[in-house]
Formats: C-alpha cells, sequence, structure tokens
C-alpha cells in the first residue's frame, strides 16, 4: 500500500511537471504580441503612469498565456484586483520565486527593470 502512494506521488508529480512545461512553452513567445481584443485595449487605457504601457508589454509576452488576456485568468489565477491582494514586494516575491505548490514558477523575468514594472502595475490594480 505504502509503495502504491508513493508511486501516485510520483505520477502526479510528474503530470504537474508536464503540465508546466506546456504553460512555460504556452508562455514563451516572439518579440511581436498578438492583436488585442476590445477589453485588453480597455486594460491598457487603465495602464497609464508608473510604465503601465510599459508593464502591459511586458506582460503581453511573458503572463497573458496563463492569467488571460485582459488578467481575467485563465490557467492562473486572475491578476486584475491582485493589488488588493499582494503589496508590490509581495508581488516582486511571486515573480522572482513562483508560488510553491502552483503552476506558477519563478524567473520568467529576469531583467530588474521589468520586473519593477509589472510589479508597480500590478500592485496598482485593486
Amino acid at each position: 500500500m505504502e509503495g502504491e502512494v508513493k508511486f501516485m506521488k510520483k505520477l502526479t508529480t510528474a503530470g504537474l511537471l508536464l503540465t508546466l512545461a506546456v504553460g512555460l512553452a504556452a508562455c514563451g513567445g516572439g518579440d511581436k504580441p498578438s492583436s488585442a481584443p476590445a477589453d485588453q485595449n480597455q486594460n491598457q487605457s487603465a495602464a497609464t503612469g508608473a510604465g503601465g504601457d510599459d508593464a502591459m508589454k511586458i506582460m503581453q509576452g511573458k503572463c497573458i498565456s496563463c492569467h488571460g488576456q485582459n488578467l481575467k485568468g485563465g490557467v492562473g489565477p486572475e491578476l486584475e484586483k491582485v493589488g488588493g491582494r499582494l503589496d508590490k514586494a509581495g508581488i516582486v516575491k511571486v515573480i522572482k520565486e513562483g508560488r510553491p505548490g502552483t503552476a506558477m514558477p519563478g524567473g520568467l523575468l529576469n531583467n530588474d527593470e521589468d520586473i519593477e514594472k509589472v510589479a508597480t502595475y500590478l500592485a496598482q490594480q485593486k
């Protein structure tokens, strides 16, 4: 019985890793963001100041494949109101380290300037 439990844990871990690998492959992107739907354009117009336009461009390439075109969620949770749950330092930590026990990997953004722009923008989303 104990051997079966260990096997199931290994199988579950392998499944999660495979899902994560597929998600990461989908998160990688070309240099050009895809055309934005109307809802996303509304979010972009709200993303002013504090590098909001830059933050949206960065998120287009790295975040929307999991968190949705307009940050309303998808494979990953919605980020529309993440600033109400996490402060900027907490958002930076998640971007850098990921979230253990979830599909959110750390290190998708490895440029401190990009991390700062995205974290500042997301912290304002309340």
